[in-house]
């Protein structure tokens, strides 16, 4: 089948095979430049977020020389630090929250090409949802990394911030003022419900992962049949529901995928909240 598409593409001229896959290569690396438009907000906000954290680094660093008279400035300057991350929370947010909508279908359509291999015509379709694939997951990685970068750099700077000022035997109101901002956390978040940190990336990719495995596993079961019966207990009219043409494997595949979908949802809020 690719032999016959790539004969029409260059005008029925017989190819060997070395020639055919640098074809097929060449076709994927044009795929790869077509799809950069759509991660170009995962890099940029990769890169905000890194150029954030190299920032929140070098004012931990500065801070251990800065005079007691000089702590006036200090706050100033992280206030404006915190003040522009809230406008990165304000703007571009609910971006993040697409972004991941679109590494979840991403993901779901890369595994689709794994587990269901014949609804692929040709090794080129494969090949391009498997670069769809790559790109994003690579992409929406750097993104959360670099965001969780942020929340690292900040709890440094808290804890410098406290092992410099424990050494102090008197701290001014300047001080005490930059150690209580100091100590309330600073992070970027998705559409600010949840902050992004290293437990983030692995909740996410686990959580997106068992819902494409539940929702394939729902696709595959297509000879299911619900019939409700009604059925008198006590006076009371209860309906229950039968599944029919249902093997006891496909049953059990089932309910596994869902409980462990709640379990992941449920330790996921456990650790954010």
């Amino acid at each position: 089948m690719v032999d016959i598409r790539m004969k029409i593409m260059v005008f029925k001229i017989s190819l060997s095979d070395p020639v055919l896959w640098l074809l097929v290569l060449i076709f994927c690396f044009s795929q790869m430049s077509i799809m950069l438009p759509m991660n170009t907000f995962l890099a940029y906000y990769t890169i905000l977020c890194r150029q954030l954290h190299l920032c929140i680094r070098q004012f931990t660093k500065d801070i251990t020389a800065v005079p007691d008279s000089d702590y006036g400035k200090v706050l100033r300057d992280y206030i404006s630090i915190r003040t522009f991350v809230s406008k990165i929370e304000d703007e571009l947010s609910v971006f993040v929250f697409t972004a991941s909508l679109y590494n979840a279908c991403s993901m779901y359509f890369g595994m689709t090409v794994i587990l269901h291999p014949e609804e692929f015509m040709s090794t080129i379709q494969s090949l391009s949802v498997g670069c769809l694939f790559i790109a994003s997951s690579v992409a929406y990685l750097g993104l959360a990394l670099s965001g969780s970068l942020v929340h690292e750099a900040a709890s440094d700077l808290c804890l410098k911030a406290h092992e410099i000022l424990s050494r102090k035997p008197e701290v001014n109101s300047f001080q005490q003022r930059f150690l209580s901002i100091v100590e309330k956390n600073l992070h970027v978040t998705v559409w600010k419900i949840l902050p992004i940190t290293r437990s983030f990336i692995l909740a996410t990719m686990g959580t997106v992962f068992t819902y494409c495995l539940l929702l394939d596993n729902i696709r595959t079961l297509k000879d299911i049949k619900i019939v409700s019966h009604p059925m008198v207990v006590g006076g009371d009219i209860l309906l229950f529901t039968a599944f029919h043409h249902v093997t006891h494997e496909q049953f059990c595949g089932l309910l596994y995928d869902l409980m462990q979908s709640v379990a992941t949802m449920y330790a996921t809020y456990h650790n954010f909240s």
